[in-house]
């Protein structure tokens, strides 16, 4: 994703010392910052449970979690630095090092390579999906390393793409490269919406058994799932490819608010990745609701014994009281039959 300042209308010395526009800074910063934690956390979440329950390692699902790898560095790596070069710089709220050009350098080519990244994996996967509803026999027949072909050809079409989007816009200009960039981007969106589509239409064909029997209210799910990704690659992507387009081809100057709100678009479509893929998969739900409730029962039972051993202390402290006091019961009368011998 190419997140570089396009041309924005100049803002007066007056309202970039106003404590209005600090505060604004300050909450884009803090908007970005929970983006970024809720993206990391969400598909962290995804791979820990894929990692760790054997039931989720299946074929298909290995592009998802390679989704969810490219959106996590997402929000791990690009929305921080986004930030500090970004939004910090632009509001004022710290000074950016002399040798920033390095940084800058890297945050680009690194959030080119694992947005192009994310957006391959969500194609790979409805074209899978495709594939799997269209020819549902030979999709049976795939082994692991027709998957792991896949995966293989995902990052390197995207290496691919930030490299020649970075050689056009060293070598011939920063205008043609943002339109290039626009057009793949609008490939990957069209791709999408091409197999959700024919996948519903599949769906509506009823005089199919296979798809009116035991199997239909999975598919109506799957058709569902793959509708909202691509709606949601639509609503979130678009705004931003438009207004690259605007301002990087037909020249128009914009104000940094309405960059920065498509941009926070943009990096939003990785957290609503693992909310559509997974939480709305059967087996990553039902491996959720597991987890969260053996963590609920093995909390009960931690309280539970917690209260039995509070009760076992307290009896034990009964119980040493009581031996303590006749024990001194047993040693007084002790003292006071000496004495009375000692009398005699």
């Amino acid at each position: 994703m190419e997140n570089t300042s396009p041309n924005f209308t100049n803002t007066s010395w007056s309202a970039m010392f106003s404590p209005s526009f600090r505060a604004e800074g300050i909450a884009s910063c803090s908007a970005f910052m929970l983006e970024a934690v809720l993206i990391v956390s969400g598909n962290l979440l995804t791979i820990v449970l894929f990692a760790l329950e054997k039931t989720l390692r299946k074929k298909s699902l290995f592009l998802v979690v390679n989704m969810a790898f490219a959106d996590m560095m997402l929000g791990a790596v690009s929305v921080p630095l986004y930030i500090y070069l970004g939004i910090g710089f632009h509001y004022q709220l710290w000074s950016i090092a002399y040798d920033h050009q390095v940084l800058l350098y890297f945050f680009l080519h690194f959030d080119n390579t694992f947005l192009q990244a994310s957006l391959i994996s969500a194609v790979f996967i409805s074209c899978e999906r495709f594939y799997a509803v269209y020819w549902p026999l030979k999709h049976r027949t795939l082994s692991m390393s027709a998957y792991a072909i896949a995966i293989t050809i995902i990052w390197t079409l995207a290496i691919i793409a930030t490299s020649l989007y970075t050689i056009i816009n060293t070598f011939i200009s920063s205008k043609a490269s943002d339109l290039a960039w626009a057009m793949v981007i609008l490939i990957y969106l069209f791709i999408l919406c091409g197999c959700n589509i024919g996948i519903w239409r599949k769906f509506q064909q009823r005089n199919n058994a296979f798809y009116q029997q035991n199997r239909d209210s999975q598919n109506q799910h799957l058709t569902k799932t793959l509708l909202s990704v691509s709606a949601a690659a639509v609503i979130l992507f678009l705004p931003h490819v438009a207004l690259h387009y605007l301002t990087s081809v037909c020249e128009h100057s914009i104000s940094f608010k309405f960059f920065h709100i498509t941009v926070f678009l943009n990096y939003s479509n990785s957290f609503v990745n693992p909310v559509v893929y997974v939480l709305k998969i059967p087996e990553f739900r039902q491996t959720v609701n597991f987890c969260c409730s053996r963590c609920q029962t093995a909390y009960l039972n931690k309280g539970i014994e917690g209260r039995d051993n509070i009760g076992y202390n307290l009896t034990s402290v009964t119980q040493l009281g009581k031996t303590q006091t006749d024990a001194k019961y047993s040693l007084q009368l002790t003292f006071e039959q000496d004495s009375m011998d000692t009398k005699l």
